[in-house]
Formats: structure tokens, C-alpha cells, sequence
């Protein structure tokens, strides 16, 4: 018996198996792993045939794999709609001051907030500016709790000159705690990789996890609503209690 004849006239290719065409991968996977598993099963050797349980084996073996590409697909699709619902959802929220975890700041004319959170307490705490130049400004903070710690560096008071700056705190406890700033959030966009980027002023870009507060809007940014007067609004607004 010419068996590779045979398997030929099983899958259709006369000469040469068939290469799936690009569409449906799993349907193309399913369907010559039927094709080959039927030429397996007419050119058995019918004084050894394959067992019932082989059969039983190389069918649940296709279905997990056909599973699992379903399952890789469908979390794929569902990640690509919560980055999406998320850019959606922190973009109501542009315009609004944040705490984000980052070591690196713009120094301009106004001062830079943050903050961080000390595991003990300690008798000096202090927050290391250093500039591009290598150059290292220390701020003290004095004696500090162990709990969160809120600081604002104003640049004129310490000397510290316009520019970029990585920030680190330091205390005599040994202690090294992540700096989050505070900074107005300017615009939120995905990435080429699909995850969303933020974009904070003084801050530069981040990702939407180094998020760790959302500190609401100064009253400079109030809405419309919030602060035109009952004669300015639209008849439905003047009567709403």
C-alpha cells in the first residue's frame, strides 16, 4: 500500500500537504488535524491498529490547544477594551491635580509637591534634588512620623535654579521610600503598544498604575456650572435644588 498516496488523497494536495491560507488560524488548525488524523486512522496497520483511547488523546489534545488560542484571543480583545474604556474614563479627569510615583521633576518658578510614606520615624528626614549636571541641593524636613509625609519645596527659598531634577528622600533611619509628585494632569492617550500614557505637567509622560491619588481640581478650574451665575444657566439649571 502507498501510504503517502494515500495521505495525499486524504488532505487534497496531490503531491505535497496543503498550507493553511491566512484567515481563520484556528479553523485551518482544526481542520487539517482532522484531515491527518484520518489518514492516520485509514493507513493504520490493520494487524496493529491504534487503540480507542490514542483517538481520545489526539482529540482532547486539539481541543486544549484550539482553547487555549481562544482564551490567548479573547484576553487580548478584552485588554485592548479596558485601556480603551480607561483612556475614556481618565480623560474626565484632564485638568485635575494627581499624585503620581516618580523620581523626576521640572523645577520652574513654582514649587514642587509630593510626598512619601515612612515605614518608622526618624530624627531628620530630607529630600535630595539632584540636576543634570550631578549637582545635589538638600531640602530638610526636620523630624518626621512614620506615616505618610507631605512636603512643598519652593525653588527661590532653597536656591534651586530652573530645570530638570531627580528627586530621592533620605533619613537617618536608613530608611529609602519611592517619591510621588503632585501634578496636573494634561492628557491622556494610548501608546503604539496599546497602554495608556499620562501626560502630567512639571512630570512628563506615566503610566496610569503610578497613579496613586486623584487630588481633584483647584477652584481656578471650577466648571462652568459651578460658577456662572443662576441667570447665566440654562432655565433646567435655575430651578434644580
Amino acid at each position: 500500500m502507498d501510504i503517502q498516496n494515500n495521505v495525499n488523497n486524504v488532505t487534497g494536495t496531490g503531491g505535497s500537504v496543503a498550507t493553511p491560507t491566512a484567515g481563520n488560524g484556528e479553523g485551518d488548525v482544526s481542520a487539517m488535524f482532522t484531515r491527518l488524523l484520518v489518514a492516520q486512522v485509514k493507513n493504520q496497520d490493520p494487524l496493529a491498529p491504534m487503540e480507542a483511547n490514542q483517538f481520545v488523546t489526539q482529540f482532547a489534545q486539539m481541543s486544549q490547544v484550539e482553547a487555549m488560542r481562544t482564551l490567548a484571543n479573547l484576553s487580548a480583545a478584552t485588554a485592548r477594551t479596558q485601556e480603551s474604556m480607561l483612556v475614556v474614563t481618565l480623560g474626565s479627569q484632564v485638568g485635575s491635580q494627581v499624585r503620581v510615583r516618580s523620581e523626576k521633576v521640572e523645577l520652574g518658578d513654582a514649587g514642587v509637591k509630593g510626598g512619601f510614606k515612612l515605614e518608622s520615624s526618624a530624627s531628620e528626614v530630607g529630600v535630595i534634588l539632584t540636576d543634570g549636571g550631578g549637582t545635589e541641593y538638600k531640602v530638610s524636613l526636620g523630624a518626621k512620623q512614620a506615616g505618610d509625609v507631605d512636603f512643598n519645596i519652593d525653588p527661590a527659598e532653597h536656591g534651586l535654579p530652573p530645570g530638570n531634577y531627580t528627586l530621592r528622600v533620605v533619613a537617618d533611619s536608613g530608611e529609602k521610600p519611592p517619591v510621588e509628585l503632585d501634578g496636573n494632569l494634561q492628557s491622556v492617550r494610548l501608546g503604539t503598544d496599546g497602554r495608556v500614557i499620562l501626560t502630567i505637567a512639571g512630570i512628563g509622560d506615566a503610566a496610569a498604575a503610578d497613579i496613586t491619588r486623584f487630588l481633584g481640581r483647584s477652584n481656578q478650574q471650577r466648571t462652568y456650572s459651578e460658577t456662572a451665575s443662576p441667570q447665566s444657566l440654562p432655565i433646567s439649571k435655575r430651578f434644580q435644588s
